[in-house]
């Protein structure tokens, strides 16, 4: 059954939107894009428990569209959605984040997100599901978790799954609230949802992004290169007809490309290219293939192997982290995770430096494990 709130298709509904955020003590937030049916995706749909009244926005009814610029269609709601000085619950919420800085130019504030705290909580489990049937004994479904959230109108039984996760949000965050209080880790928990807040868009096409396909370390030089020109094709031949690159031609068809480069239409065929996409593509595809012969090999990431100072600090550090996290956990009584005690982030950045380091300027450390951990740190830097 799908929980009472408002739908909103206009200016008139996000006024009222406004003055909810206003008076509500907190907020939770979700939101639902098309990413997996489109070329360039936006939010869909925005749903929003503003102190227990829930409404849920439509970006598509209020006449938001993707052209590259961020639009103005939620400046009304804009400055309760930044405020800083009450808690906006989010769950596993950087995509979140992200998305409404890209399409609205919303940088979210006071973000708390219960995925973060149940993480550095030790929960093994920490899926919006799993964390509502943890905490409030509710079972979710997942029928509608790959919906196309642009289809008009609403699937209702889609719009239920999408208000529920902003329905039980907020009492799982309250529950998690009193967790991180009562195991005196909030100034690290802060840390990790500062992190959440400061995403940004990073999606788009990235020309190297070949070189993350999986076993392209198999190819010869002149296989990468036509993999290097049929991932470009990829990504300009979707956009044109407006579908995910991936869904468009799957990566180990481009690797089945790169490794027996075809010449004709039938060695297309062959190399399980799509009838559809040979008649439209296919002559195009074959030049981008041929042309690789006069391309130079591309550069592959930087990855020399670290000098030894650096890997030995960086064991030392993993070492000390896993201990930490085992004394910790038996003297608490519950799991430490590593990440609570040093996160990745913070021991890849140490790694390189000496034992003057200035622990402010470490990314995501705080200032509790300074306190805690600093001077072991010194030491362990120490070269």
């Amino acid at each position: 059954m799908t929980a009472p709130h408002r739908l909103i298709t206009d200016a008139a509904g996000l006024n009222d939107v406004a003055a909810a955020l206003e008076a509500a003590p907190w907020v939770a937030l979700d939101t639902e894009s098309n990413s997996m049916f489109v070329y360039k995706e936006q939010v869909c749909l925005l749903q929003l428990n503003a102190g227990g009244v829930l409404f849920v926005i439509d970006p598509l009814a209020l006449g938001v569209t993707v052209n590259g610029v961020p639009s103005h269609a939620l400046d009304a709601i804009k400055p309760g959605l930044q405020r800083s000085d009450r808690p906006l619950y989010l769950h596993g919420g950087e995509y979140d984040v992200a998305c409404m800085k890209r399409d609205f130019a919303i940088a979210l504030g006071g973000v708390f997100d219960t995925q973060q705290a149940a993480s550095l909580l030790g929960f093994t489990k920490t899926g919006y599901g799993s964390i509502v049937e943890q905490i409030c004994g509710v079972v979710l479904g997942k029928a509608w978790a790959t919906y196309d959230w642009a289809t008009r109108p609403l699937n209702p039984e889609a719009l239920a799954y999408a208000i529920d996760d902003v329905v039980y949000l907020p009492r799982a965050a309250e529950h998690l609230r009193d967790a991180v209080a009562a195991a005196d880790i909030a100034d690290e928990v802060a840390v990790a949802n500062a992190v959440v807040s400061a995403y940004d868009w990073t999606g788009g096409f990235d020309k190297n992004g070949f070189w993350k396909l999986r076993d392209i370390e198999s190819l010869s030089p002149s296989s990468v290169k036509v993999l290097a020109r049929v991932f470009a094709w990829r990504d300009a031949a979707a956009a044109v007809e407006g579908i995910p690159a991936g869904r468009f031609v799957n990566s180990e068809i481009l690797l089945l490309l790169a490794r027996h480069p075809p010449t004709t239409l039938a060695d297309l065929k062959g190399a399980r290219v799509k009838s559809g996409i040979i008649a439209t593509h296919g002559e195009a595809l074959l030049k981008a293939i041929a042309a690789a012969n006069t391309d130079e090999m591309p550069t592959p990431p930087t990855s020399g192997r670290p000098a030894p100072a650096i890997i030995a600090r960086e064991t030392r550090l993993k070492t000390w982290r896993r201990e930490e996290s085992e004394r910790r956990t038996a003297v608490d009584g519950r799991t430490v995770p590593f990440q609570l005690v040093l996160p990745a982030r913070a021991l890849d950045f140490l790694k390189a430096q000496s034992s003057e380091v200035d622990f402010t300027v470490v990314p995501q450390l705080g200032r509790r494990r300074i306190e805690r951990y600093g001077e072991v740190l010194r030491t362990l830097l120490h070269t």
